[in-house]
């Protein structure tokens, strides 16, 4: 990622997103509500994904500062979220591990 983008990518969410694949790749016993809740924490993490791809061409397309600006921050915004649920849902699924 460009230094003009402005945009850091946190290293605590990157750690605790190898946790989380370290984890679903074992057989955990997830319930209804645990399911659903990783497939959307699952889903905001490729949603995420795609929103880094975008900034990326931005910036290297020197699009306009305030359109870069946007999506920083709802990068920004997605990432605070993500901090505060994968802690949670980490603990939860270490419960599922049989």
């Amino acid at each position: 990622m460009s230094r003009r983008a402005g945009y850091a990518e946190s290293w605590d969410l990157t750690y605790l997103v190898e946790q989380l694949r370290e984890l679903i790749g074992h057989d955990l016993r997830l319930d209804e509500v645990l399911a659903e809740e990783l497939e959307d924490v699952l889903g905001s993490l490729v949603q995420r994904n795609q929103r880094l791809r975008v900034l990326q061409r931005m910036v290297n397309a020197e699009r306009a500062p305030d359109d870069l600006a946007a999506l920083r921050g709802a990068l920004e915004d997605m990432d605070r979220e993500l901090l505060t649920r994968l802690p949670a849902l980490l603990e939860r699924l270490r419960l599922a591990l049989p």
